[in-house]
């Protein structure tokens, strides 16, 4: 038994074995006599009273909370003693700790030995998620902020592009986390570390710091600063960044860490004897400078006492932030616990009534029919695992602490990956229910020879499996006829024959209403085989035609001869001509107003910043955020138009020339507005460079009687509206956006880049070539003759009536409607062409 007493070294408390405290005390006594000379040697002492608190810190665990007199001789062996350089003045320095050796040295009082190879641990004293990045700097040998600066870089360089590399880089550190090891017993580094330099600082001594860090003059690095603000104004992003990031060397060891010098007590004597006692007065500033200087100190002097006034506030932040953090993460690791569970329950049967629970369009019932058990089972444990793994990591942010052990880490690591190795083979086995294509046509006869007009309506299913499309045609008939042509895939033909029949799709007369479900449903034990439904409706030629808005919704923009607003259309009489629906009664409308048949105010109220367009849908923002400063421009005799540059555009035809442009004064002054021959050219030139960028959105709108081609270059958004005329040709390249609404013979798109454009309308023929990432949908833009070339990853629809020439490369993905008789389809590489 040995007795214990508590010590206090700078405000920390520390329990320590009676002989170890002698032999402390005698050495704290040699090294209070030795500095006592020199010039603030109560800072001095306390200094070393701190680093000495560090180490014992550092060797205190859960399990042992006793300083033992081991522990002070190994302190001793580290710091060295005050005869290490009174008796051999001057000595080399200290061997350091280096990472680059294959071995660790531990010192003890009298010798040194090896302990075998050097192991790579988690340092938890110094860290500050899980000691990940500060085993790493250790096992380096480097300061530990350049490893947390690449995982936060990684993380937010990835959010930033495709979060691809933010994932990676997170389980990157997760997989760490669980496979290293944690000790608390870690040897100090001897490396340099970067602090901002409080004696030759001029503003918050960034520049002299880094200067000491990488050993070279800190005029050059101010000067790069310097050189830097005014060139867009990177220097002061980056200085700005580091004064918040960068300690402040404020003690001796701090300093001393910020030359590279060794923390020992030789180190402290080398460094006061060369910089602390010995002032160079030939630099002092001359009173120019400091008059110069003094706003830049008092600025300084403002964010130093902001700093220290919301340090406190800050360090409750990053707890609240914390905290928040691992709420959230455990109550949505919960949550989509739950619905894991529950989703299996149903894929196993275990919960009936599992059609009011859907995957995307589907029920979960119908959309799991056929998929193998084990499969089922194996994506369970694919989804549990990761989230089990969420909730540790989010009890670990609330409790500061990670419960999860190395090795049941590692073994639910391998049967994640097992089991995702299962469930990859078990959807490629569930994929071969999809290799062959099946269809089954029925046709349904309704009486319409006794009313004089037959209104269509649509029924409300609840349902929007969005797997159906109407067609009408003009037939000699006196009665409707409805042909229902369901496709469906499967093994064979004849299985996927059978799975079309597990469709069924109602359509109920009563009177002169005909009303069409907006939906089919499914039979019982029916499954999910990518089923398609189109609907020819044959409709008698001299037959007056009522449409309700519920049943508008079901047909394509292009069945309509002309563009009206849906209630429009709704209270006007219609007669099928071709496969077109005709007004008979539009022209004497009286209720008929501008926003009825306006495409720019029934769309333009729409903001749209996604992925892709909805069909009808505008590209552009509502009108009043928009500056309300407008300049017009007059442009005349012009029917190409060139825009370049970060834009939203509005193109109209119409009776006059008009170009107008509605922002800021300042950005209008960036642009060049030019008209060479027939073609209005719009280029972005920036003529200035500014630090923050806070550009609102520039609109033009272009108006002419007559367009025959139209390009659009970079992140600009568009609306093309109600263009009609023989020949027509557009081009999208870049990153723009466009709503393109033409009736044209011949439609010429050239498309390029990240482009995301929608088309409706009807053109005669349609020549559309694609490469890179587009997304283009001309499911409504109903044209004869379609003739479309895709390369990269682009993904397009299309719809062609009697001809189709498809070439696909790369991974590219087509798909049509429509029945084309004649069709020459080439898909090479990963792409595919299909028939919707």
């Amino acid at each position: 038994m040995k007795k214990n007493i508590s010590i206090n070294l700078q405000g920390i408390i520390f329990h320590i074995e009676e002989d170890g405290y002698e032999q402390l005390r005698a050495y704290l006594t040699s090294i209070r006599t030795y500095f006592s000379n020199y010039e603030g040697h109560e800072e001095i002492i306390a200094d070393i009273e701190g680093r000495i608190a560090e180490i014992f810190s550092m060797r205190l665990a859960p399990g042992k909370e006793v300083i033992t007199q081991e522990d002070v001789q190994a302190l001793i062996a580290q710091m060295g003693g005050v005869t290490d350089f009174e008796i051999l003045e001057p000595m080399d320095e200290e061997i350091p700790y280096t990472g680059a050796d294959s071995t660790t040295t531990v010192y003890s009082e009298n010798q040194t030995y090896n302990t075998g190879p050097k192991k790579l641990y988690r340092d938890i004293n110094r860290k500050v998620v899980a000691g990940v990045c500060s085993g790493i700097a250790n096992y380096l040998n480097i300061d530990v902020v350049w490893i947390r600066l690449f995982f936060v870089l990684f993380v937010v360089l990835g959010i930033l592009s495709a979060g691809i590399s933010a994932a990676l880089g997170i389980f990157i550190y997760i997989i760490l986390w669980i496979a290293m090891p944690q000790n608390d017993q870690l040897p100090e580094t001897t490396v340099k570390k970067l602090y901002r330099d409080p004696d030759d600082k001029k503003l918050a001594g960034v520049a002299s710091g880094v200067a000491k860090y990488f050993g070279t003059d800190v005029a050059v690095i101010r000067i790069l600063f310097l050189v830097s603000f005014f060139l867009g104004g990177f220097g002061l992003i980056l200085y700005i960044v580091l004064w918040i990031a960068v300690p402040l060397a404020t003690t001796l060891t701090e300093r001393m860490q910020m030359q590279g010098d060794p923390v020992t007590l030789a180190g402290i004597e080398r460094t006061l004897k060369d910089n602390l006692n010995m002032k160079d007065h030939n630099g002092e500033e001359n009173t120019l400078a400091k008059i110069i200087l003094l706003p830049i100190r008092l600025i300084a002097q403002i964010f130093n006492w902001m700093g220290t006034a919301l340090g406190p506030v800050l360090a409750f932040l990053v707890t609240l932030i914390r905290i928040g953090a691992g709420v959230f993460l455990l109550a949505t690791s919960i949550g989509l616990l739950i619905a894991l569970f529950t989703t299996f329950f149903i894929s196993i049967g275990a919960i009936e009534n599992s059609e009011y629970m859907s995957f995307g369009d589907f029920p979960a019932s119908v959309f799991l029919e056929g998929f193998p058990r084990l499969g089922l089972v194996t994506g369970f444990l694919v989804g549990l695992i990761p989230l089990i793994f969420l909730i540790f990591l989010a009890i670990g942010l609330l409790a500061k602490r990670f419960f999860l052990r190395p090795i049941v880490g590692w073994s639910m690591f391998g049967l994640w990956l097992v089991a995702l190795i299962i469930m990859i083979a078990s959807i490629a086995a569930y994929a071969t229910n999809f290799k062959r294509s099946g269809e089954i046509t029925t046709t349904k006869v309704i009486p319409v020879t006794a009313y004089q007009t037959v209104t269509l309506d649509a029924y409300d299913t609840g349902d929007s499996f969005d797997h159906i499309y109407v067609d009408v045609r003009e037939h000699n008939g006196d009665n409707i006829e409805i042909i229902q042509t369901i496709e469906a895939k499967g093994r064979t033909e004849e299985e996927a024959k059978q799975h079309a029949r597990m469709v069924t799709y109602r359509v109920v007369q009563q009177d002169s209403v005909i009303r069409f479900d907006d939906a089919y449903q499914f039979k019982k034990g029916a499954a999910f085989r990518d089923q398609d439904l189109e609907i020819k409706l044959m409709l008698p030629k001299n037959k007056k035609i009522r449409l309700t808005e519920d049943f508008i919704y079901m047909l394509p923009i292009a069945t309509f001869m002309q563009e009206y607003s849906n209630a429009k259309i709704a209270r006007n009489t219609w007669q099928v001509k071709g496969d077109q629906l005709e007004c008979l009664t539009c022209a004497a409308d009286t209720l008929d107003t501008e926003t009825d048949n306006s495409y720019e105010d029934a769309n333009v109220n729409v903001d749209i910043d996604m992925d892709g367009l909805n069909v009808g849908t505008s590209a552009l923002l509502d009108k009043g955020q928009y500056s309300s400063n407008t300049q017009t421009f007059d442009y005349k005799d012009f029917d190409e138009v060139s825009i370049g540059g970060p834009y939203h555009v509005q193109i109209r035809q119409g009776n006059t020339y008009s170009v107008k442009v509605q922002g800021k004064g300042r950005d209008i002054n960036r642009m060049e507005i030019s008209k060479r021959g027939s073609e209005l050219n719009i280029e972005f030139e920036d003529k200035t460079i500014e630090l923050f960028d806070d550009r609102d959105p520039i609109l033009i709108l272009i108006t002419a009687p007559e367009f025959s081609k139209i390009d659009l270059s970079g992140a600009i958004k568009a609306d093309i509206g109600n263009i009609s005329g023989n020949n027509l040709e557009l081009g999208f390249y870049g990153a723009t956006k466009a709503a393109v609404n033409v009736r044209t013979q011949n439609l010429k798109v050239d498309i390029a880049g990240a482009s995301t454009t929608s088309f409706r309308g009807t053109t005669e023929v349609l020549k559309l070539d694609a490469s890179g990432a587009c997304k283009i949908d001309a499911n409504q833009l109903k044209a004869d003759e379609v003739t479309i070339e895709t390369s990269g990853v682009t993904k397009a629809d299309v719809y062609a009536v009697s001809t189709l020439r498809a070439d696909a490369s790369g991974a590219s993905d087509i798909s049509y409607r429509g029945n084309p008789g004649n069709t020459t389809i080439d898909a090479s590489g990963a792409s595919k062409i299909n028939r919707k």
